[in-house]
């Protein structure tokens, strides 16, 4: 599943939207794997990220991006992430990849199955 989270927009509408829709899809054995551009950064602490961290928790679902996938005016940040069951995904990486379109780079997600 692939969001996209505009960063003026409201935070509680885009979670509760989140969890309605995974909440429709989601079946025990689903092997859900959530992507996009969210616009909270996953290298700092905020009330944003651990509102969404517990959020997808309900679904055993974690962040594996843990790098810079934005670079602007000499900050990095993790804004941009994939979200998955890290109990039925086992063997995977997450890596970055500048793509030189955008201020926002891509990830690269390998599932070794």
């Amino acid at each position: 599943m692939a969001v996209c989270r505009a960063p003026t927009g409201s935070f509680n509408l885009f979670l509760n939207g989140l969890d309605g829709i995974i909440k429709t899809l989601y079946k025990v054995d689903l092997k859900l794997i959530i992507c996009g551009d969210i616009n909270i950064d996953y290298n700092t602490d905020s009330d944003e990220k651990r509102q969404l961290d517990a959020v997808l928790l309900t679904y055993n679902l974690s962040a594996i991006v843990h790098f810079p996938t934005r670079s602007k005016d000499y900050s990095n940040a993790a804004i941009d992430n994939l979200f998955i069951d890290t109990y039925k995904f086992i063997n995977y990486t997450a890596s970055p990849i500048n793509n030189g379109l955008s201020d926002n780079d891509a990830q690269l997600f390998l599932i070794n199955d």
